[in-house]
C-alpha cells in the first residue's frame, strides 16, 4: 500500500521545500526497516492548487499504524512541523 503525505509550507521558498525535503530525506528503509519504499518530492508549479512537498511512503497495510507510532517517524513529524502550515493523506491500496 502507499501513505501519500502533501505538506503546504507556512512560507513557501525554495528553502523551506529543501529543508523539509532533507528532514524527511532522513526516513530510509533502515532507519524504519518494514518500510518497503519512501519517496520525497518538492512542488515546482506554485500554483494555487499546489501543495509544497510530498512524501510517498510503501509499506504493508498492517504495518501503517506501527509506522504511524513508530519513534523515529515521531522525531522527524517534530522536526518539520516549524514550518508546515498544514497537510493531507491518502492511503491508497
Amino acid at each position: 500500500m502507499k501513505h501519500i503525505v502533501l505538506i503546504k509550507l507556512k512560507e513557501r521558498t525554495r528553502t523551506n521545500q529543501e529543508a523539509v525535503a532533507s528532514i524527511l530525506k532522513k526516513m530510509t528503509v533502515d532507519t524504519i526497516p518494514y518500510v518497503h519504499s519512501f519517496f520525497v518530492g518538492e512542488d515546482f508549479l506554485d500554483s494555487q492548487r499546489s501543495y509544497d512537498v510530498l512524501l510517498e511512503v510503501t509499506l504493508d497495510k498492517k504495518d501503517l499504524e506501527k509506522y504511524a507510532n513508530d519513534p523515529f517517524h515521531t522525531a522527524i513529524k517534530k522536526e518539520f512541523a516549524p514550518y508546515m502550515d498544514h497537510s493531507v493523506t491518502i492511503d491508497v491500496d
